[in-house]
Protein backbone atom coordinates (compact mmCIF):
# COMPACT_ATOMS: atom_id res chain seq x y z
CA UNK A 1 0.00 0.00 0.00
CA UNK A 2 1.43 3.52 -0.57
CA UNK A 3 1.84 5.80 1.43
CA UNK A 4 -1.39 8.20 0.23
CA UNK A 5 -3.24 5.52 0.53
CA UNK A 6 -2.47 4.55 4.11
CA UNK A 7 -3.30 8.32 4.69
CA UNK A 8 -6.35 8.55 3.28
CA UNK A 9 -7.34 5.32 4.92
CA UNK A 10 -6.52 6.79 8.35
CA UNK A 11 -8.10 9.84 8.15
CA UNK A 12 -11.14 8.88 6.17
CA UNK A 13 -14.12 8.84 8.35
CA UNK A 14 -11.86 11.85 10.45
CA UNK A 15 -15.00 14.41 9.99
CA UNK A 16 -17.09 12.34 12.44
CA UNK A 17 -14.70 12.97 15.06
CA UNK A 18 -15.10 16.84 14.90
CA UNK A 19 -19.01 16.07 14.39
CA UNK A 20 -19.00 14.46 18.08
CA UNK A 21 -17.26 17.06 19.96
CA UNK A 22 -19.88 19.76 18.45
CA UNK A 23 -21.93 19.59 21.85
CA UNK A 24 -18.72 18.97 23.79
CA UNK A 25 -17.36 22.46 22.63
CA UNK A 26 -20.85 23.79 23.02
CA UNK A 27 -21.22 22.57 26.50
CA UNK A 28 -18.03 24.01 27.25
CA UNK A 29 -18.55 27.44 26.32
CA UNK A 30 -22.00 27.42 28.13
CA UNK A 31 -21.01 26.08 31.18
CA UNK A 32 -17.71 28.89 31.10
CA UNK A 33 -20.84 31.44 30.62
CA UNK A 34 -22.77 30.34 33.15
CA UNK A 35 -20.12 29.94 35.59
CA UNK A 36 -18.86 33.57 34.78
CA UNK A 37 -15.00 31.93 33.87
CA UNK A 38 -14.10 34.87 31.83
CA UNK A 39 -14.96 37.35 34.35
CA UNK A 40 -12.75 35.07 37.17
CA UNK A 41 -9.55 35.00 34.65
CA UNK A 42 -9.44 38.60 34.53
CA UNK A 43 -8.62 39.07 38.15
CA UNK A 44 -6.67 35.44 38.77
CA UNK A 45 -4.62 33.06 36.72
CA UNK A 46 -4.57 30.25 39.65
CA UNK A 47 -7.21 27.44 39.27
CA UNK A 48 -7.70 26.96 43.09
CA UNK A 49 -8.80 30.46 43.48
CA UNK A 50 -11.40 29.89 40.18
CA UNK A 51 -12.33 26.93 42.38
CA UNK A 52 -12.63 28.71 45.49
CA UNK A 53 -14.30 31.26 44.15
CA UNK A 54 -17.07 29.36 42.80
CA UNK A 55 -17.15 26.86 45.54
CA UNK A 56 -16.18 24.18 42.82
CA UNK A 57 -14.43 21.15 43.38
CA UNK A 58 -10.58 22.24 42.35
CA UNK A 59 -9.79 18.95 40.27
CA UNK A 60 -12.62 19.44 37.76
CA UNK A 61 -12.30 23.11 37.37
CA UNK A 62 -8.88 22.72 36.42
CA UNK A 63 -10.00 20.13 33.85
CA UNK A 64 -12.76 22.43 32.89
CA UNK A 65 -10.33 25.10 32.29
CA UNK A 66 -7.53 22.81 30.44
CA UNK A 67 -10.49 22.04 28.05
CA UNK A 68 -11.47 25.50 27.53
CA UNK A 69 -7.66 26.30 26.69
CA UNK A 70 -7.65 23.31 24.31
CA UNK A 71 -11.14 24.65 22.79
CA UNK A 72 -9.65 28.66 22.36
CA UNK A 73 -11.53 29.92 25.05
CA UNK A 74 -8.51 30.00 27.36
CA UNK A 75 -4.82 29.96 27.60
CA UNK A 76 -2.74 27.91 29.97
CA UNK A 77 1.03 28.91 30.56
CA UNK A 78 2.62 26.76 32.97
CA UNK A 79 0.16 26.71 35.85
CA UNK A 80 -1.51 29.89 35.04
CA UNK A 81 -4.61 30.40 33.07
CA UNK A 82 -5.95 33.45 31.75
CA UNK A 83 -8.76 34.59 29.16
CA UNK A 84 -7.87 34.01 25.02
CA UNK A 85 -8.05 36.93 22.99
CA UNK A 86 -11.90 36.15 21.90
CA UNK A 87 -12.91 35.15 25.34
CA UNK A 88 -11.35 38.69 26.48
CA UNK A 89 -12.87 40.51 23.87
CA UNK A 90 -16.46 38.70 23.14
CA UNK A 91 -17.14 36.88 26.39
CA UNK A 92 -16.63 39.89 29.36
CA UNK A 93 -20.32 41.66 30.48
CA UNK A 94 -18.29 45.07 30.43
CA UNK A 95 -16.59 44.78 27.03
CA UNK A 96 -18.58 46.96 24.25
CA UNK A 97 -18.09 43.89 21.61
CA UNK A 98 -19.11 41.17 24.57
CA UNK A 99 -21.54 38.78 22.39
CA UNK A 100 -23.21 36.43 25.19
CA UNK A 101 -26.78 38.30 24.47
CA UNK A 102 -26.21 37.25 20.75
CA UNK A 103 -24.67 33.60 21.60
CA UNK A 104 -28.00 33.58 23.85
CA UNK A 105 -30.42 34.06 21.12
CA UNK A 106 -28.74 32.45 18.18
CA UNK A 107 -28.15 29.35 20.49
CA UNK A 108 -31.76 29.68 21.32
CA UNK A 109 -32.76 30.43 17.29
CA UNK A 110 -30.32 27.54 15.89
CA UNK A 111 -31.27 24.96 18.31
CA UNK A 112 -34.70 24.95 18.93
CA UNK A 113 -35.66 22.32 16.80
CA UNK A 114 -32.63 20.22 17.01
CA UNK A 115 -34.65 17.36 19.72
CA UNK A 116 -37.19 17.07 17.07
CA UNK A 117 -35.55 17.14 13.65
CA UNK A 118 -36.71 13.51 12.90
CA UNK A 119 -40.64 14.17 13.62
CA UNK A 120 -39.91 17.54 11.40
CA UNK A 121 -38.52 15.53 8.29
CA UNK A 122 -41.45 13.32 8.59
CA UNK A 123 -44.28 15.28 9.30
CA UNK A 124 -43.51 19.10 7.65
CA UNK A 125 -43.42 22.13 9.26
CA UNK A 126 -45.97 23.18 12.27
CA UNK A 127 -48.39 26.34 12.91
CA UNK A 128 -46.04 29.05 14.32
CA UNK A 129 -46.58 30.70 16.81
CA UNK A 130 -46.52 34.86 16.26
CA UNK A 131 -43.45 34.91 18.71
CA UNK A 132 -41.27 32.25 16.60
CA UNK A 133 -41.86 34.34 13.83
CA UNK A 134 -38.24 36.26 12.39
CA UNK A 135 -40.55 38.91 11.54
CA UNK A 136 -42.11 39.30 15.00
CA UNK A 137 -41.12 43.19 16.18
CA UNK A 138 -40.41 42.12 19.73
CA UNK A 139 -38.17 39.73 18.77
CA UNK A 140 -35.79 42.11 17.45
CA UNK A 141 -36.32 44.60 19.85
CA UNK A 142 -34.96 42.38 22.58
CA UNK A 143 -32.47 41.35 20.38
CA UNK A 144 -30.83 44.93 19.37
CA UNK A 145 -28.61 45.83 22.52
CA UNK A 146 -26.62 42.33 21.49
CA UNK A 147 -27.24 43.22 17.76
CA UNK A 148 -25.44 46.76 18.54
CA UNK A 149 -22.58 44.50 20.24
CA UNK A 150 -22.39 42.29 17.21
CA UNK A 151 -21.87 45.40 14.54
CA UNK A 152 -18.55 46.70 16.19
CA UNK A 153 -17.17 43.40 16.68
CA UNK A 154 -16.05 43.71 12.90
CA UNK A 155 -18.96 44.18 10.69
CA UNK A 156 -18.80 48.13 11.40
CA UNK A 157 -15.40 48.58 10.47
CA UNK A 158 -15.63 46.62 7.63
CA UNK A 159 -18.28 48.50 6.00
CA UNK A 160 -16.70 51.69 6.52
CA UNK A 161 -14.06 50.56 5.29
CA UNK A 162 -16.15 48.90 2.50
CA UNK A 163 -17.17 51.81 1.35
CA UNK A 164 -14.17 54.17 1.75
CA UNK A 165 -12.86 52.43 -1.21
CA UNK A 166 -15.23 52.86 -3.41
CA UNK A 167 -14.28 54.94 -6.34
CA UNK A 168 -17.51 57.15 -5.18
CA UNK A 169 -16.40 57.63 -1.50
CA UNK A 170 -15.42 61.33 -2.17
CA UNK A 171 -18.91 61.57 -3.31
CA UNK A 172 -21.09 59.78 -1.38
CA UNK A 173 -22.98 62.66 1.00
CA UNK A 174 -26.46 61.50 1.85
CA UNK A 175 -26.76 57.83 2.71
CA UNK A 176 -29.51 55.00 3.95
CA UNK A 177 -28.59 52.28 6.37
CA UNK A 178 -32.16 50.32 5.08
CA UNK A 179 -32.65 47.94 8.38
CA UNK A 180 -30.19 48.80 10.00
CA UNK A 181 -30.56 47.94 13.70
CA UNK A 182 -28.97 49.45 16.32
CA UNK A 183 -27.31 51.69 13.57
CA UNK A 184 -23.71 50.92 14.88
CA UNK A 185 -22.70 50.51 11.45
CA UNK A 186 -24.25 53.24 9.72
CA UNK A 187 -22.40 55.53 11.87
CA UNK A 188 -19.28 53.73 11.21
CA UNK A 189 -19.71 54.68 7.65
CA UNK A 190 -20.94 58.20 8.44
CA UNK A 191 -17.97 58.78 10.81
CA UNK A 192 -15.54 57.71 7.97
CA UNK A 193 -16.92 60.03 5.81
CA UNK A 194 -16.67 63.92 7.41
CA UNK A 195 -20.02 65.53 5.04
CA UNK A 196 -21.84 63.12 4.83
CA UNK A 197 -24.92 62.84 6.82
CA UNK A 198 -27.96 59.45 6.69
CA UNK A 199 -30.74 57.93 7.14
CA UNK A 200 -31.26 54.64 9.52
CA UNK A 201 -34.92 52.85 9.06
CA UNK A 202 -35.64 50.32 11.17
CA UNK A 203 -38.93 49.02 12.73
CA UNK A 204 -39.96 51.16 15.38
CA UNK A 205 -39.12 48.72 17.98
CA UNK A 206 -35.22 48.42 16.75
CA UNK A 207 -35.34 52.74 15.57
CA UNK A 208 -35.46 53.22 19.54
CA UNK A 209 -32.34 51.07 20.14
CA UNK A 210 -30.63 53.33 16.84
CA UNK A 211 -31.71 56.09 18.14
CA UNK A 212 -30.27 55.80 21.82
CA UNK A 213 -26.66 54.65 20.22
CA UNK A 214 -26.57 57.48 17.63
CA UNK A 215 -27.16 60.10 20.28
CA UNK A 216 -24.68 58.47 22.83
CA UNK A 217 -22.29 58.94 19.71
CA UNK A 218 -22.82 62.60 19.41
CA UNK A 219 -24.43 61.56 15.96
CA UNK A 220 -28.03 63.02 16.29
CA UNK A 221 -27.33 66.33 13.80
CA UNK A 222 -26.30 64.14 11.30
CA UNK A 223 -28.41 61.13 11.31
CA UNK A 224 -31.81 60.58 11.25
CA UNK A 225 -33.96 57.66 12.46
CA UNK A 226 -37.06 56.81 10.20
CA UNK A 227 -39.08 54.32 12.01
CA UNK A 228 -41.81 51.93 10.28
CA UNK A 229 -41.39 49.05 7.47
CA UNK A 230 -39.23 49.47 4.75
CA UNK A 231 -41.80 48.34 2.43
CA UNK A 232 -44.57 50.59 2.58
CA UNK A 233 -42.70 53.77 4.20
CA UNK A 234 -41.92 56.41 1.96
CA UNK A 235 -37.49 56.29 2.06
CA UNK A 236 -37.91 59.89 0.89
CA UNK A 237 -34.68 60.81 -1.94
CA UNK A 238 -31.17 61.78 -2.55
CA UNK A 239 -29.34 59.06 -1.43
CA UNK A 240 -25.64 58.78 -2.72
CA UNK A 241 -25.42 55.32 -1.19
CA UNK A 242 -28.01 52.73 0.09
CA UNK A 243 -26.58 50.05 2.97
CA UNK A 244 -28.44 46.85 3.35
CA UNK A 245 -26.48 44.04 5.45
CA UNK A 246 -28.94 41.22 6.15
CA UNK A 247 -32.24 42.84 5.97
CA UNK A 248 -33.58 41.76 2.67
CA UNK A 249 -35.10 38.92 3.75
CA UNK A 250 -38.20 41.17 5.02
CA UNK A 251 -38.45 42.62 1.24
CA UNK A 252 -42.09 42.00 0.82
CA UNK A 253 -41.76 41.83 -3.15
CA UNK A 254 -38.08 41.78 -3.29
CA UNK A 255 -38.05 42.55 -7.26
CA UNK A 256 -40.60 45.43 -6.93
CA UNK A 257 -38.60 46.83 -4.06
CA UNK A 258 -35.18 47.38 -5.91
CA UNK A 259 -37.04 49.29 -8.48
CA UNK A 260 -37.91 51.41 -5.03
CA UNK A 261 -34.23 51.55 -3.98
CA UNK A 262 -32.93 52.54 -7.15
CA UNK A 263 -35.71 55.73 -7.50
CA UNK A 264 -34.37 57.02 -3.92
CA UNK A 265 -30.87 56.92 -5.18
CA UNK A 266 -29.19 60.03 -6.91
CA UNK A 267 -27.72 59.62 -10.45
CA UNK A 268 -24.54 57.65 -10.27
CA UNK A 269 -25.52 56.08 -6.73
CA UNK A 270 -24.20 53.25 -5.10
CA UNK A 271 -26.25 50.26 -3.39
CA UNK A 272 -24.22 47.76 -1.73
CA UNK A 273 -25.63 44.38 -0.22
CA UNK A 274 -24.15 41.86 2.00
CA UNK A 275 -26.28 38.71 2.37
CA UNK A 276 -25.55 35.30 2.48
CA UNK A 277 -25.85 33.51 -1.23
CA UNK A 278 -26.09 29.85 -1.49
CA UNK A 279 -24.45 27.71 -4.04
CA UNK A 280 -24.26 24.12 -5.44
CA UNK A 281 -28.13 23.51 -4.58
CA UNK A 282 -28.09 25.11 -1.82
CA UNK A 283 -25.68 23.00 0.12
CA UNK A 284 -22.82 26.01 0.48
CA UNK A 285 -21.53 28.25 2.56
CA UNK A 286 -21.91 25.24 5.47
CA UNK A 287 -22.04 27.67 7.98
CA UNK A 288 -25.10 29.32 6.87
CA UNK A 289 -27.02 26.26 6.06
CA UNK A 290 -26.35 24.07 9.09
CA UNK A 291 -26.79 27.45 11.04
CA UNK A 292 -30.52 28.11 9.50
CA UNK A 293 -31.34 24.32 9.33
CA UNK A 294 -33.74 24.62 12.45
CA UNK A 295 -35.50 27.31 11.11
CA UNK A 296 -35.82 26.27 7.76
CA UNK A 297 -37.50 23.23 8.54
CA UNK A 298 -39.89 25.15 10.01
CA UNK A 299 -40.76 26.78 7.34
CA UNK A 300 -38.63 29.69 7.69
CA UNK A 301 -36.33 28.96 4.83
CA UNK A 302 -35.28 32.55 3.84
CA UNK A 303 -31.88 32.55 2.59
CA UNK A 304 -31.01 34.07 -0.53
CA UNK A 305 -29.85 31.39 -3.60
CA UNK A 306 -26.65 33.45 -4.33
CA UNK A 307 -26.66 35.73 -7.06
CA UNK A 308 -30.47 36.38 -6.78
CA UNK A 309 -30.23 39.60 -5.34
CA UNK A 310 -27.74 40.43 -7.90
CA UNK A 311 -30.57 39.46 -10.63
CA UNK A 312 -33.08 41.61 -9.38
CA UNK A 313 -30.82 44.59 -8.61
CA UNK A 314 -30.35 44.50 -12.66
CA UNK A 315 -33.55 43.69 -13.45
CA UNK A 316 -34.53 46.95 -11.40
CA UNK A 317 -32.56 48.98 -13.91
CA UNK A 318 -29.30 48.93 -11.63
CA UNK A 319 -26.26 49.77 -14.40
CA UNK A 320 -24.14 47.34 -13.18
CA UNK A 321 -23.76 44.40 -10.30
CA UNK A 322 -20.05 43.60 -9.04
CA UNK A 323 -20.33 40.49 -7.19
CA UNK A 324 -18.01 38.91 -5.01
CA UNK A 325 -17.42 36.34 -1.96
CA UNK A 326 -16.59 37.81 1.23
CA UNK A 327 -15.63 35.67 4.45
CA UNK A 328 -16.84 37.69 7.68
CA UNK A 329 -17.19 36.04 11.49
CA UNK A 330 -19.82 34.25 10.75
CA UNK A 331 -19.23 32.51 7.19
CA UNK A 332 -19.30 33.91 4.07
CA UNK A 333 -21.40 36.12 2.30
CA UNK A 334 -22.38 37.59 -0.76
CA UNK A 335 -21.51 41.77 -1.31
CA UNK A 336 -23.27 42.78 -4.04
CA UNK A 337 -22.77 46.49 -5.26
CA UNK A 338 -25.13 47.84 -8.15
CA UNK A 339 -24.65 51.26 -9.65
CA UNK A 340 -27.12 53.11 -11.34
CA UNK A 341 -26.93 54.97 -14.44
CA UNK A 342 -25.34 58.59 -14.12
CA UNK A 343 -22.18 60.31 -12.12
CA UNK A 344 -22.19 61.70 -8.83
CA UNK A 345 -20.72 64.64 -9.12
CA UNK A 346 -16.59 64.52 -8.34
CA UNK A 347 -16.87 60.68 -8.12
CA UNK A 348 -13.81 58.87 -9.18
CA UNK A 349 -13.45 56.63 -12.36
CA UNK A 350 -14.54 53.00 -11.72
CA UNK A 351 -12.05 50.28 -12.22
Amino acid sequence: MDTLAHDDMLLGFAPLGEWLLGPVRMALLTTAIELGIPELLATTSDADEVARQLDAHSGNTRLLLDAMAAMGLAEKHGNAYANSPLAERHLRDGSETNLLDVIQRMTAMQHKNLVRLADLVRNGPPPLKQEDKLENPELWRKAARGLANYQRSGLAQYAASLVAALPESASLKHMLDLGGGPGVVGMAIVERHPGMTGVLCDMPNVAETAQAEIAAKGLSNRIRVLSGDYNTLDLGGGFDLVWASHTLYYAKELDGFMGKLLDCLNPGGVFVSLHEGLEQGRTRPEYCVLSRLCLALEGQDVSFDSGRIAKAMLEAGFQSVESRVVQLSLGSARLDIARKAGRLPGAGALA
